[in-house]
């Protein structure tokens, strides 16, 4: 069921509302991706949700300041929220953009989130009912 959607991101509950999917496209103006992280951990609240797939497949680079503020700041409100549990990555295609997922995702790994990568988004939201 859809909750949040702009011309980059589109953020849905899955798995009987137990998890959210953030698809990601393109390269995403900073106004836009941090108004996308802050709104998705909302409806995480919302819904007490701890399980998340980001399919970053069609995701470019995002900006050094972007990554910063997901890394420190958007990422200390899901944990302490107690709202990040479980991160099924569907990687993305650019090599740009998997640079910038895998400096983020190294700063969620150290906050013992369990971290998985997957090629598409059934065994994704398959491990997450696990």
């Amino acid at each position: 069921m859809k909750q949040f959607e702009n011309e980059f991101v589109k953020v849905e509950l899955i798995n009987d509302s137990t998890a959210l999917l953030i698809t990601w496209t393109g390269f995403i103006p900073s106004e836009k991706y941090r108004d996308a992280l802050t709104k998705s951990l909302e409806i995480a609240k919302k819904y007490k949700i701890k399980n998340w797939v980001s399919d970053i497949k069609a995701m470019k680079v995002i900006a050094m300041a972007d990554q910063e503020w997901a890394s420190t700041e958007w990422l200390v409100k899901a944990v302490t929220g107690g709202c990040y549990h479980k991160q099924a990555v569907i990687m993305a295609d650019d090599i740009f953009g998997q640079a910038s997922a895998k400096k983020i995702l190294a700063t969620v790994a150290n906050q013992e989130i369990e971290i998985q990568n997957f090629n598409n988004i059934q065994d994704a939201k398959a491990w997450l009912l696990e």
